[in-house]
């Protein structure tokens, strides 16, 4: 499904950013099924940037409308699109016990009649609560698996797709956080959407800071910002440590994200930080907590404790330590 708004980002560019760009309109080529509200806002956050005493700006991708989804909608737009064209009949997927993208996967898979079959690590709860309720009430199938690790939970997504076509049915696999290279090219255009608004802002901003884990935030944004050539840092701040060598894997999930679209450099320059991480995965610590309060008490935005909240509290470090000096768009 081609978007006629995207297509005018691309219109508006540059000709020296356009020009020799086949892999721009590969990128929107691409199957796509359209399940969130676009663009969604990019707001300046006046009152947390004078407590901290710089520009700050927020992509509010935590308010477009798929079952209070946040960003991962951008992913499973393009999973689902080319999960439509192989004809495939049930989703499958799956992440932590209270996983956001196996959520939003199910929700995704719902709202376009697909089934969706969830491996998730950890016991069940009862009664179900969060995500897990969530889960339940758009009617995934759900399995429970002790403690795997992510790559643990990725091979034996294989073993439910088999059980999915014995029973007839046709699977699409999306591993653990939706970040194969088709789930990454939607922060590719999500970056399209945010260079369109800073451009009408006339707004240069010093660095994107975001939240961390599978990587396909990280590996989408750099997509993005070679397809259009703008020049900011993008940092990420790892929540949970998922692979031995972090920017390494996101490298490379940033390289085959591109060369799935034609694009033959996407650059190098990983910049994630570990300094949020605390315990480990879903464990707040103070300045998570701290981060959390502030954002809610200055703008009333919620952060969660296992994802925006650690972002939120990198970004504040990076802040106060002068590191980054502002505009900065979280």
């Amino acid at each position: 499904m081609r978007d006629q708004r995207l297509e005018k980002i691309v219109g508006d560019m540059t000709i020296a950013n356009v020009s020799g760009m086949p892999p721009l309109a590969r990128l929107l080529e691409l199957p796509r099924t359209t399940l969130g509200a676009w663009p969604t806002p990019l707001h300046r956050l006046d009152r947390l940037g004078r407590v901290l005493g710089c520009e700050i700006w927020a992509k509010r991708d935590d308010v477009q409308g798929v079952a209070l989804a946040g960003n991962k909608v951008r992913k499973f737009e393009l999973a689902i699109g080319e999960a439509r064209q192989r004809d495939a009949t049930t989703l499958v997927t799956g992440g932590a016990i209270q996983s956001n993208s196996a959520r939003t996967g199910a929700a995704a898979a719902a709202a376009t009649g697909m089934d969706a079959v969830l491996l998730l690590a950890g016991r069940r709860l009862e009664p179900a609560a969060g995500n897990l309720l969530l889960d339940e009430l758009v009617g995934a199938e759900l399995h429970f698996v002790d403690d795997l690790d992510w790559d643990g939970l990725n091979e034996q997504l294989a073993s439910l797709a088999d059980r999915v076509r014995s029973g007839g049915g046709n699977p699409y696999v999306a591993p653990v956080g939706c970040s194969s290279p088709t789930g990454t090219l939607g922060f590719a255009l999500g970056f399209l959407e945010l260079h369109e608004q800073l451009s009408d802002l006339d707004l240069d901003p010093e660095a994107i800071v975001h939240a961390s884990t599978s990587g396909g935030t990280h590996a989408g944004l750099l997509v993005g910002r070679a397809l259009t050539g703008r020049r900011v840092r993008i940092i990420g701040i790892d929540a949970a440590a998922m692979y031995a060598d972090v920017p390494a894997e996101l490298a490379a999930l940033a390289a085959a994200a591109g060369e799935r679209i034609g694009l033959d450099h996407v650059g190098d320059d990983v910049d994630v930080r570990f300094d949020q991480l605390g315990d480990g995965y879903a464990i707040a610590n103070d300045a998570t907590r701290r981060a959390i309060r502030l954002f809610a008490r200055t703008e009333a935005i919620i952060c969660d404790p296992i994802y925006s909240g650690k972002g939120a509290a990198g970004l504040i470090d990076l802040i106060e330590r002068r590191e980054l000096r502002g505009p900065v768009v979280f």
